[in-house]
């Protein structure tokens, strides 16, 4: 073997090299396989939110087992953000109230649940608000006249 000034075998530096850019491979391909996923979740199936968490989350975690190949930055601006929410549902079950058992007046009660919201999601949210005072604006200046 012919050793470098470093003192260094040149096979081996090769085969390292080799075997670094196989992984870098390996993982471009895994990013790849989970891009198409999220995309999958955001297009055909958007009420899916809670399993596009879950499969966002699972990249992150790959992108963190990978050390200095890894980059989580490709994931984290990916993330939603979780809002608890509040909704009405109907309850057979709760304080029987003699009037309205009899007059069969449904009982209410809420239940919290997580909501995610997805950047993409956001950026409509802003442009609805805009849409809206652009709207209110306009129908202000039009009464003024």
């Amino acid at each position: 073997m012919v050793e470098d000034d470093m003192g260094s075998d040149l096979p081996e530096d090769d085969a390292q090299e080799s075997i670094l850019e196989e992984k870098r491979q390996c993982i471009e391909r895994a990013r790849r396989v989970f891009e198409k996923a999220v995309n999958y979740f955001r297009t055909s199936a958007p009420e899916l939110k809670e399993e596009r968490t879950m499969l966002l989350e699972e990249w992150l975690n790959m992108e963190s087992s990978f050390g200095e190949l890894g980059d989580v930055s490709l994931v984290q601006i990916k993330l939603p953000k979780k809002l608890k929410k509040k909704r009405q549902i109907v309850t057979e079950d709760g304080p029987s109230g003699a009037i309205s058992t009899v007059l069969g007046i449904p009982k209410f009660s809420y239940e919290e649940y997580i909501d995610y919201l997805f950047p993409e999601e956001t950026q409509t949210t802003n442009l609805k608000i805009l849409e809206a005072a652009y709207r209110w604006k306009k129908q202000k200046t039009s009464d003024d006249e």
